[in-house]
């Protein structure tokens, strides 16, 4: 991340992590946690779950909340609201198309509009609404 912001903003780098960090808990709810400090090493942890069905680990649902968080992100990108193709366009980037089955998510049609949708999203964390 250093690399990214630069000389000009290294010194404001704490400041910028934290603000970041803020947004990403609200927006997606995920935590940033520091696992070394001497390395600087971070890791992104979930605050939330899809809610594990019975016959289902956290292993299967992990990939699945991945791909919410992706689709959460582009709706929230263009404004709370994106239109079908908008979001086909954005995951076609990712290598994940409608009616083609997907190594990980199967017929991702079928996950988005089925499982993820009518299954209902996830409360937010308290306070990120």
């Amino acid at each position: 991340m250093l690399s990214v912001i630069g000389r000009k903003y290294k010194e404001h780098f704490p400041e910028i992590l934290s603000r970041a960090s803020e947004r990403v808990e609200l927006v997606f709810g995920l935590e940033l946690k520091e696992v070394d400090c001497s390395r600087n090493i971070y890791a992104l942890l979930n605050k939330f779950t899809l809610g594990v069905e019975e016959g289902s680990s956290d292993e299967e649902e992990l990939p699945k909340s991945g791909l919410l968080m992706a689709l959460l992100g582009i709706i929230f990108m263009k404004g709370n609201r994106a239109t079908e193709e908008e979001v086909w366009d954005f995951l076609s980037v990712l290598g994940i198309y409608a009616g083609r089955k997907h190594s990980i998510f199967g017929e991702p049609r079928k996950l988005i509009t089925k499982d993820l949708v009518q299954k209902g999203v996830p409360q937010l964390p308290p306070g990120a609404q």
